[in-house]
């Protein structure tokens, strides 16, 4: 299960999503970030547990579109690097 909340701070749009990133959940992270106007969000994954290849795809494709990352666990860190080079 996952679960995608937004939320504005200091003026910013950040998507804080917990949970495992997989499957069908995917799917939903990924129709809650098209709905935003501003794609240079900031998703907050210090919640998430598990990501799975799909996801891993979907936030290659935000990185691409804008969106920043904050992590938390090492393999979120590590999937996060690999999609940004950092």
């Amino acid at each position: 299960m996952m679960l995608a909340r937004l939320a504005q701070i200091d003026g910013r749009t950040v998507l804080q999503v917990s949970g495992r990133l997989a499957a069908e959940w995917v799917r939903e992270l990924e129709r809650c970030w098209r709905a935003q106007r501003d794609k240079n969000i900031l998703v907050d994954l210090r919640g998430v547990t598990f990501i799975d290849e799909s996801g891993e795809k979907l936030l290659r494709r935000m990185h691409r579109g804008g969106a920043a990352f904050l992590t938390g666990g090492l393999l979120v860190r590590e999937v996060v690097e690999r999609i940004t080079g950092g």
